[in-house]
């Protein structure tokens, strides 16, 4: 996602300004898209990729651009494999205002096929062997169909790769991820990078513009121009 429409810009800018003035997520988001008429994923986008600015900042504050050799990353695993699968099928994705990529919609909870799943965990695989980590813990959601073949098949490739790395399933992977003790975590997911106690690497974002030099729109960098222009 490189554009949005002009409703779909002046809906942020509408939708982030009653968010700092306290108003609720849901009944805002039902306001500002009956208004500006827009569709499922345009309300999604607002959903998921607009947050108050203080939360904004509180996360931004805690991302890294770039991991430290040997580091000690903790993965939030369908997280990271649903978003490579979501650009792989076209789906919309773009920056929130705290900087961590995010998908409007596409696959989540659920594989449609499982050639979806060997595509993200190789990728996966390949770039966190690029990362030079000391260890790696991918934690996968229990609740998820076929998440224990899921794990069987991560920790296959992840072992033919000579990674040293864990994969778990667990009912909920943001427990884990928000107590971990290593070097950072990688999820986009706003409560797990609000409450974590480690760092925030956007694993997903840096394998897509790594390897696909793929562009994404910032939401957060649209709103901080247009309020520098209204000044």
């Amino acid at each position: 996602m490189t554009e949005c429409s002009q409703s779909l810009l002046t809906a942020i800018l509408d939708y982030r300004l009653l968010l700092d003035k306290g108003y609720p997520v849901t009944a805002t988001i039902k306001l500002v898209g009956d208004r500006y008429r827009l569709n499922r994923d345009e309300r999604l986008i607002l959903f998921r990729g607009v947050l108050d600015a203080e939360t904004s900042q509180l996360i931004n504050t805690k991302l890294l651009t770039a991991l430290p050799p040997e580091s000690d990353l903790g993965v939030d695993g369908y997280n990271v494999l649903f978003t490579l699968i979501n650009y792989k099928r076209g789906h919309p994705l773009f920056i929130g205002t705290d900087g961590l990529l995010r998908d409007a919609g596409g696959a989540h909870g659920r594989f449609e096929r499982e050639a979806d799943f060997g595509f993200a965990a190789e990728l996966l695989a390949e770039h966190l062997e690029r990362l030079k980590l000391s260890q790696v813990s991918v934690y996968l959601d229990s609740p998820v169909s076929h998440s224990g073949l899921h794990r069987e098949l991560l920790a296959d490739i992840c072992s033919r790769r000579g990674l040293s790395a864990t994969v778990e399933t667990v009912q909920n992977a943001d427990l884990p991820l928000q107590d971990f003790p290593g070097s950072a975590i990688a999820s986009s997911d706003s409560t797990v990078a609000l409450k974590c106690q480690s760092r925030v690497f956007d694993l997903a974002r840096h394998i897509l513009e790594t390897n696909y030099d793929a562009q994404f729109i910032d939401i957060g960098r649209y709103i901080i121009n247009k309020i520098s222009e209204q000044d």
